[in-house]
């Protein structure tokens, strides 16, 4: 099984499923990140600066660095279709069976644009006959997708689907947070464990990712 996690900014996929990536590699299926955001800048910190971070953090959980792809449009902006264009590339030439994303809901544009993006690609066998359709789409539980809820016209994160994680891949996930300066400023080690002790306490376990389930094909 070949999963592909597509992603806005650098590092969104450790923070929303780093455990669950661990857990998918020791079971020897191949993972791909896809990293949408096309910006020169992450802050004050250039693009190329980014990227071996966020390869070295991958690394740290046995993900080769030739998996992880990133969108170099050299603009402030990029075209829907051209982020939708680039997904679709990512899971032709790896092969890919589920992917991963975003809820809808999540707070800031661009993630929301990954999100839709993501949708999108997710019919590219209607239109390629040679491709058979996705085992399973899946939303990944992201924090300003859960934390802020500031209109109740919308659906918010519903998770129904778990996994389950050991002391140890949460502490490496936590460990390949700090590897990412990029994002410290989003959450906190102690964020990152609470959230793994409430979605384990809801499903039975001690430690847990949440996800919500489109649908997963048997």
């Amino acid at each position: 099984m070949n999963y592909l996690i597509v992603v806005a900014h650098s590092g969104d996929e450790i923070l929303g499923c780093g455990g669950t990536i661990q857990k998918l590699i020791k079971s020897g299926a191949g993972v791909s990140v896809c990293v949408l955001d096309g910006k020169r800048r992450y802050g004050e910190r250039m693009n190329e600066e980014i990227i071996p971070d966020h390869r070295m953090a991958l690394s740290s959980f046995g993900v080769n660095g030739n998996n992880l792809w990133t969108l170099e449009e050299r603009r402030e902006t990029v075209p829907f279709s051209s982020l939708v264009s680039f997904i679709e590339r990512c899971m032709v030439e790896n092969n890919i069976d589920s992917i991963i994303t975003y809820h809808p809901a999540v707070g800031d544009r661009e993630r929301r644009e990954a999100a839709r993006a993501t949708q999108k690609a997710s019919q590219l066998y209607k239109k390629n006959k040679d491709l058979r359709p996705l085992v399973a789409l899946m939303y990944m539980e992201f924090p300003s997708s859960t934390d802020v809820s500031l209109d109740p016209t919308v659906r918010w994160f519903s998770p129904n689907f778990y996994v389950t994680l050991t002391k140890e891949m949460l502490e490496k996930k936590e460990k390949a947070v700090t590897l990412l300066r990029s994002l410290d400023a989003v959450t906190s080690a102690e964020t990152i464990r609470g959230v793994a002790a409430m979605r384990g306490a809801q499903s039975g376990s001690v430690y847990s990712e949440a996800f919500e389930s489109v649908y997963i094909r048997v």
